[in-house]
């Protein structure tokens, strides 16, 4: 499962640009993110959700 400051991270050098995330989500949670043109497994579903919401949800987590 991601967390938070592994997002915070991403984001801070650079991985992760821009107002957008690819989200991959596994029983309704945030589970891990992927990068774009980066391979996802057949059975996991995308969705490009906003960054803010993503991290603030991951805040609430802990």
């Amino acid at each position: 499962m991601l967390c938070y400051e592994e997002l915070r991270e991403a984001v801070d050098n650079g991985y992760i640009i821009g107002d957008t995330l690819n989200v991959v989500r596994k029983n309704g949670k945030v589970f891990d993110y992927a990068l774009p043109g980066e391979p996802v497994r057949p059975w996991e579903i995308v969705t490009v959700e906003s960054l803010i919401d993503i991290m603030t949800e991951l805040s609430n987590y802990q």
